[in-house]
């Protein structure tokens, strides 16, 4: 079965689903889907870690970077 007969099947099945408790679990199933990191992002974090690991006095303090933004503009 490819993916898109197993979304309609699904479709298909929930809409006469009737069953609150099965609804409730998906709907907190489909907000932690929503809510976790992509690939993309869980990516660009590794990188940033590694970057830190590899050399952690690189790093610019966030009070400092806002000083030096505000005396820029």
């Amino acid at each position: 079965m490819d993916i898109q007969s197993i979304k309609i099947d699904l479709i298909h099945w929930l809409t006469e689903l009737e069953d609150i408790s099965v609804l409730e679990k998906l709907q907190t199933f489909k907000n932690q889907e929503e809510e976790s990191l992509s690939k993309a992002h869980r990516d660009l974090l590794d990188e940033r870690i590694s970057s830190y690991q590899e050399n952690p006095d690189s790093l610019i303090d966030w009070d400092d970077m806002v000083k030096e933004l505000d005396e820029r503009l």
